[in-house]
């Protein structure tokens, strides 16, 4: 019997698309308008030998709350978030296994990153729809500085797994309770492959466990007030192979003075043997030391079937202004026995209505 995959017709998602921007139109006038964003991330890379790279990044979201549609609809949310991808090159500048930039890809003109409904309950919010692991996972007040792929999801995630990773999203139901301010609990459930959308947009809208698997990851973690002041986090993931991978995440202000902050960061990932085993790292944050700026420092080592990376990133972001910022970025790369030198000068704008 040939097998079937779920996926939503084309018309039918466009449909869908349609409606939820004349909802926005149409409640445009409210008194308590609608979320809009427009985020874009430009970068110029150099290894300083003569290979050179110009990657982009654009990002534009929608909120929706359900009250806007109807008053006694309370609680709920939509949200919407398409992604662009642009680079002039198509070989990337170096060899690296854990990719230096957390923004290169190839060439995607748009994929739906996120695309679904939130409600909430008291303590529980649970969404459903097409969503990605970056949005929930990983990402967090220290780690979202830095431009190595890596700071933003353990390659024991992201080299093993055919997951919803940057660029890639897939259908998901997403759970999250906070029992206290300092507690939250967050598992996910996504359709186990995460399909190319540069094929066909509407991939990413796939249900096809009997043979995609199912990819399910899960976190706990702590923090000593609501601000992150120290922040624990245990994590597992599990694909329906029975491949696991495993991680703990330490964030920890060392030294605060008014706006002035000192932290360090450790990372440690492990999976059951396959592609990449283990993953390790540390670093250091360092807020408003000049002016509005963010200095990071970030150490990480990996082995990737036999081979083994070490890298260290030394980053400076400036804060021009609300909405655009300047970084540049310093990659040492040493992979096996090769090493590579990379320069980064990134350049991020951000708007929210």
């Amino acid at each position: 019997m040939q097998k079937t995959a779920f996926k939503i017709p084309e018309k039918v998602t466009l449909i869908l698309c349609g409606c939820f921007v004349l909802l926005l139109i149409n409640n445009s006038s409210a008194q308590e308008k609608p979320f809009i964003g427009f985020d874009f991330t430009t970068e110029a890379q150099s290894d300083f030998g003569g290979k050179y790279n110009w990657v982009n990044l654009l990002s534009l979201s929608a909120g929706l709350a359900s009250e806007k549609i109807n008053q006694q609809w309370t609680n709920g949310n939509f949200h919407i978030e398409l992604i662009s991808v642009f680079k002039t090159r198509k070989e990337r500048i170096a060899d690296d296994l854990m990719t230096f930039s957390n923004i290169e890809e190839d060439n995607l003109p748009i994929n739906p990153f996120v695309f679904g409904y939130t409600h909430r309950w008291d303590k529980i919010e649970l969404f459903g729809g097409v969503r990605n692991v970056n949005n929930d996972y990983f990402i967090t007040p220290y780690t979202s500085l830095f431009t190595n792929s890596s700071a933003g999801i353990f390659p024991t995630l992201s080299l093993n797994y055919p997951l919803a990773n940057y660029p890639l999203s897939a259908m998901c139901l997403h759970l999250e309770y906070m029992p206290t301010e300092k507690i939250h609990v967050k598992s996910s459930l996504y359709n186990g492959i995460a399909h190319d959308p540069r094929k066909n947009v509407f991939h990413s809208f796939t249900v096809n466990p009997q043979d995609d698997g199912i990819f399910s990851i899960s976190e706990f973690n702590y923090a000593q007030n609501k601000y992150g002041i120290g922040r624990y986090a245990l994590g597992l993931t599990m694909r329906s192979t029975g491949v696991y991978a495993a991680w703990t995440e330490i964030e920890q202000t060392l030294y605060r003075y008014e706006d002035k902050e000192i932290g360090c960061i450790f990372h440690i990932g492990i999976a059951s043997p396959q592609y990449c085993r283990y993953y390790y790292a540390i670093g250091g944050h360092f807020a408003n030391l000049v002016a509005k700026d963010r200095l990071g420092v970030y150490l990480n080592t990996t082995e990737v079937s036999g081979v083994k990376e070490r890298t260290v990133e030394i980053t400076w972001r400036f804060q021009i202004i609300d909405s655009i910022a300047i970084q540049p970025t310093y990659h040492y790369l040493l992979t096996g026995n090769k090493t590579t030198n990379i320069g980064l000068l990134r350049l991020l704008f951000s708007v929210g209505t």
